[in-house]
């Protein structure tokens, strides 16, 4: 099935908002032959993907296997990334319904005791909900729905890459649909296409890492009137399961299986049906899905080979416990759209594309390291072990450093890029940090700090200063030709193109005192590329945007 789409967006990188367009399978037109970026898999990833190349004008064909979306339930948890994603692609209106936002967080004992206990803030530091559930299917027709805003976007259902050939200036991708066999060109293709992904196979690309030999039951269910309303982990050495709420009557119900166990054992219908009566209080249950799985820590040896790269489960496949599986995912997407688009668009060396595993890589192994840790509180099934468990964690608990900690969400890393050539140089903690989001002030009213940075747009932030004025002469050339958005908070403004604002969030006021900041240079994915030289000298992290446009040392714009 061929999904064609009209645009209905401005150029740039600015959307309309609101309600979206429905998305209407027509006929195909005549085939064609060449595009841009081929995104295969038309997963949350993949589909995420094709929403940020597509709003920077790129011309993306989407791949899938499948006839349609998958419709599954699999993914269960956002974070603030996320929705800060899904906000500057302009869908955040769409999802937002389907959100459970902020549910507390229990880490239980077999006797109901709480080991770790988080209650989310309402709003983080980066401007949203920090931690929450939604409905995967729900994201997955969202994300589609938004690519019926550009015409330069195509989808393709039913089509299976079977081989990729690369040569110096682009791949050809083999494709086999109902139809036939045909072949299609791009610069550069994106692997999104899941744990088992054909091509990360096509790449010659393997996964290191290991197997969990635990495996799990995971129940999603309908439940009428369910008071469902925290994510709770009981680590209970007879059975470690976990509960989640879902938006509407839904729940989500894991359960592991225990030695001796078969999967097929634990889905059967009655097992499944017992499984939740011995562990909750709900008899009348409609299941909705059910699946045994196994879980992975396994992050790709490589993530990009010439003009292939991978993102996503392709990329890397991680416990659930830490709530990051499609997480990670999006910042993936979002980390490498930005570099593609500045590439197709002439705007920046091909060299920035090395930067994105080197950025994502050892954020990724990190993240797995936690998971496993988690995994490694909530799955012992030696009674002996559980024991102990809990007595390190009474004594923990009786820290109340360590409590806030774990209230504030702390076991999971604080978003951050890995040092590259896209990142300033040294050991400024500052530097590959996301740039926080507070709620700003113009005379027109309050609105969060993105409204102010586009897209694909880089931004130069002043705390009290004009930012513009601590650029060298070459770096105002180079950021000219990028539109980026000069922002000066809390000061006066310079020069013409600096918008002034206000902010009184004290948490943001912290954020700078604590990091003494007073400019910095931010870029589309909202990290914090380098902070400004007071002295005006040249950033090296626009060096590969100075040699893409030929500037070297332009005059001073008024």
């Amino acid at each position: 099935m061929t999904i064609m789409f009209k645009n209905i967006c401005r150029p740039r990188s600015t959307v309309r908002r609101g309600s979206l367009m429905g998305v209407e399978s027509i006929a195909a037109r005549a085939p064609f032959r060449e595009v841009e970026v081929v995104v295969v898999g038309a997963g949350p990833v993949g589909l995420m993907v094709a929403n940020l190349l597509g709003i920077a004008g790129v011309q993306v064909a989407v791949l899938d296997a499948n006839e349609g979306l998958l419709g599954l339930p699999r993914a269960i948890a956002y974070d603030a990334e996320t929705l800060r994603l899904f906000s500057q692609i302009g869908l955040l209106n769409d999802i937002t319904p389907g959100l459970i936002r902020n549910p507390r967080v229990r880490h239980l004992d077999a006797r109901g005791r709480v080991l770790m206990q988080a209650d989310p803030p309402a709003y983080g530091p980066y401007g949203h909900s920090s931690l929450g559930t939604f409905y995967q299917p729900e994201f997955e027709r969202v994300l589609l729905r938004g690519l019926a805003r550009f015409d330069n976007v195509t989808v393709l259902f039913g089509h299976t890459a079977t081989n990729l050939v690369q040569s110096q200036d682009e791949a050809v991708l083999s494709i086999a649909t109902r139809q036939g066999a045909s072949t299609l060109r791009a610069k550069f293709v994106v692997g999104c296409d899941g744990g088992t992904s054909r091509v990360r196979d096509l790449l010659g690309v393997k996964l290191i890492g290991s197997t969990y030999s635990q495996r799990w039951l995971v129940v999603d269910a309908i439940v009428k009137g369910h008071t469902v309303n925290q994510i709770s982990f009981y680590c209970d050495p007879s059975r470690p399961r976990v509960e989640l709420p879902a938006i509407g009557d839904r729940v989500r119900w894991e359960f592991m299986q225990l030695p001796g166990e078969t999967e097929e054992q634990l889905k059967n219908d009655g097992r499944v049906m017992a499984l939740i009566a011995d562990n909750t209080r709900y008899r009348e249950v409609r299941i909705e899905r059910k699946a045994v799985y196994t879980f992975h820590a396994r992050v790709a040896d490589r993530w990009r080979n010439k003009r292939g790269f991978l993102a996503g489960d392709a990329a890397h496949l991680m416990p659930p416990f830490a709530g990051q599986g499609m997480n990670g995912g999006m910042k993936d997407a979002v980390n490498l759209a930005w570099k593609l688009a500045s590439v197709l668009k002439g705007l920046a060396a091909e060299t920035i594309l090395d930067s994105y595993e080197l950025e994502r890589a050892p954020v990724v192994r990190k993240m797995v390291e936690v998971s496993r840790r988690l995994g490694s509180v909530i799955m012992p099934t030696s009674r002996s072990t559980a024991a102990l468990r809990d007595a390190v964690f009474v004594c923990l608990n009786m820290s109340r450093a360590f409590r806030n900690f774990i209230g504030r969400g702390g076991v999971v890393p604080p978003p951050a890029v890995g040092r590259s050539a896209l990142t300033g140089a040294g050991g400024d903690a500052l530097v590959g940090q996301m740039l926080p989001q507070p709620g700003v002030k113009t005379p027109d009213g309050s609105f969060p700090l993105d409204t102010f940075q586009a897209c694909h747009q880089w931004l130069v932030l002043g705390i009290g200063v004009d930012p513009a004025t601590m650029l060298s002469a070459r770096d105002l050339g180079i950021l000219d030709a990028l539109d980026v958005s000069f922002v000066c908070v809390n000061g006066r403004s310079e020069r013409p193109r600096t918008l002034e604002l206000r902010c009184d969030d004290p948490t943001f006021d912290a954020w700078v005192k604590r990091h003494a900041v007073h400019a910095v240079l931010v870029r589309p994915d909202r990290f914090i590329a380098d902070r400004l030289d007071p002295n005006g000298r040249d950033l090296p992290v626009l060096t590969p945007f100075a040699r893409a446009r030929g500037i070297t040392a332009p005059p001073i714009a008024a």
